[in-house]
């Protein structure tokens, strides 16, 4: 029966990672129209000068990105991850799938992905030296399921960008429902983001 529920979730949680993967406009791009849109251009087709400028944004849309930091999805990130540091895994109802270590194969996933079709997933497959650390949220897109896909970077160790699968339930409460990394963003792709977005990776004020 176990086999059966990871076989089931690790089937959701492909299509949710392909949704994520699917779209490439990722900066902030909110359901909300007062959030900030970071860039409307992929990293991958801007100029080197324009890659390594710091972003800046009008009063306006910064108010809109801290918002973002209210956000229920953005919210139980935090907690299913003190949780999980805790030992109780409270906010997580699936840690089979959630928590333990897995490779998922999937050719189609990403053209562009440096590391092919390999993609790290589960809580276990990486330090939980990230998840001690504040987050920023750089994009939040619908899940293919429900939910929302959350792309976050700790501002820690930011040199990886991970996707949070974040599904409300029918009682209303907020479940982690996947968690993995963003294989798009990788190697000098991910070092040029650090960079457009150094000033909010240094901002504790606005993270979580």
């Amino acid at each position: 029966m176990k086999k059966i529920i990871l076989i089931i979730s690790g089937l959701i949680l492909l299509g949710a990672i392909f949704i994520a993967f699917k779209n490439e406009n990722f900066f902030l791009n909110t359901a909300k129209p007062s959030s900030p849109q970071l860039t409307t251009t992929p990293i991958a087709s801007r100029s080197a000068e324009e890659e390594i400028e710091e972003l800046e944004f009008t009063r306006e849309q910064l108010e809109g990105y801290y918002e973002v930091y209210k956000n229920p999805y953005v919210l139980h990130i935090r907690k299913a991850l003190n949780a999980y540091l805790n030992g109780t895994n409270e906010g997580i109802s699936f840690p089979e799938s959630v928590i333990n270590a897995q490779v998922l194969e999937e050719t189609s996933l990403d053209s562009g992905a440096e590391s092919a079709d390999l993609t790290p997933a589960g809580l276990d497959s990486f330090s939980k030296d990230y998840y001690r650390s504040k987050f920023i949220v750089f994009a939040i897109n619908d899940g293919i399921m429900g939910g929302k896909i959350i792309n976050i970077i700790f501002q820690d160790k930011p040199d990886k960008l991970f996707n949070a699968w974040i599904y409300q339930r029918a009682g209303g409460d907020y479940d982690l429902r996947g968690f993995w990394q963003n294989m798009t963003f990788t190697g000098e792709k991910m070092e040029k983001t650090v960079k457009l977005y150094k000033r909010y990776l240094e901002d504790k004020e606005h993270a979580l």
